[in-house]
């Protein structure tokens, strides 16, 4: 409407100008080019923006893209935009902690890529825009992991099945996000359980999901049995494309509910918090079995270089003494004793030891 007047002012002055009258033409021209001046406006591409378009404040549903456009922001129109930031956000939470039946507590890092979606402007802009879709997202994230984290009838029951449950973790927060919009998977058994059994190979289930489960699934497969196989099956193979995407950040899942589209959710690692005290233990019991291993070896140290002052002439009980003195665990006071001669006797030693250590490095 708006460019037909417009235009039409321009036009019916360009007659005017042409055929009747210049003064009522130049009147008309001017209106029109004032109008053009007035009306037209641009919604920027760089960053990619689209505009809501309002009619006397009300927001209508419709959309204006990028580039070029007629608005009237005025009376008696009011015809105007929202300008609304569509390029992807990157939203990186904080370490997410949690805590497992055992008392463990993790972190858990969590990443998503999402875009506002064009199709659904209005719920993007009731849920906050940017900053509140942000915060309904990271509130969905925390609250579903601790809930997964604490319940006995799913998630990890201790946390060395939550460190190693990366996959189920995505896979539940992919689904709280995106709610309802993922098609359903037709059966009973909780969906992560699903997704061991139909891998190839099938998954071992852990200690808690062999108790429940059978330790070769045979629960799961009594269960599955009475359903349809095949339609659970090719739900499953969907719905692990889906997360795969999704964590590679190729996802396009729609999130009406929040205006958005869902590209990328991916946890990095799934960790023991390193300022709780299991993580003092781990760390601890590490350092413990590093000290074991240096000691071993140092005690097969030990023994070879016995073993080459015997060969070479020297008794058990020299050879220890000569060997505990060279490393300084003991300190002797060497005298000259039946004709010995000292000053040969500690070169003689380490030419000795040199000539061992260097025949167990050949």
């Amino acid at each position: 409407m708006i460019p037909g007047i417009v235009f039409g002012l321009m036009g019916l002055g360009l007659v005017f100008f042409l055929f009747k009258s210049i003064i009522w033409g130049f009147l008309f021209l001017g209106l029109g080019l004032i109008g053009l001046a007035a009306t037209l406006r641009q919604i920027p591409a760089d960053p990619p923006n689209i505009g809501a378009v309002t009619f006397w404040g009300r927001r209508t549903g419709a959309i204006k893209k990028e580039g070029w456009c007629f608005l009237a922001p005025f009376f008696p129109f009011f015809y105007n935009v929202i300008l609304v930031n569509v390029e992807k956000k990157n939203q990186d939470l904080s370490a997410q902690k949690l805590r497992t039946p055992d008392l463990a507590v993790l972190q858990v890092p969590v990443s998503l890529t999402w875009t506002p979606d064009s199709s659904h402007i209005i719920e993007y802009l009731n849920s906050g825009g940017e900053k509140g879709v942000r915060n309904i997202l990271e509130d969905i994230v925390k609250e579903r992991l601790r809930g997964w984290a604490m319940s006995a009838q799913e998630g990890p029951q201790a946390f060395e099945e939550a460190i190693a449950s990366k996959e189920e973790a995505t896979e539940i927060l992919i689904k709280a996000v995106a709610g309802a919009e993922l098609q359903r998977i037709p059966s009973v058994v909780p969906t992560h359980i699903l997704f061991k059994y139909f891998s190839i190979p099938p998954e071992a289930p852990t200690g808690s999901q062999a108790a429940k489960w059978g330790g070769k699934w045979e629960l799961v497969e009594q269960i599955i049995s009475r359903e349809d196989r095949q339609q659970i099956e090719d739900a499953i193979k969907i719905r692990r494309r889906q997360i795969k995407e999704i964590s590679r950040g190729n996802g396009l899942q729609s999130i009406p509910q929040l205006g958005i589209m869902l590209n990328r959710l991916n946890i990095e690692t799934i960790d023991i918090d390193p300022s709780s005290d299991l993580s003092k233990a781990a760390e601890q019991d590490a350092k413990e079995r590093r000290e074991q291993i240096a000691e071993k070896r140092e005690l097969a140290n030990v023994r070879d270089l016995i073993e080459g002052l015997t060969k070479m002439g020297y008794t058990l009980q020299e050879a220890r003494d000569i060997v505990q003195t060279e490393r300084g665990k003991t300190a002797r006071n060497i005298q000259d004793i039946q004709g010995i001669d000292l000053a040969g006797f500690g070169k003689g030693i380490g030419r000795g030891i040199a000539k061992i250590l260097k025949g167990r490095d050949s």
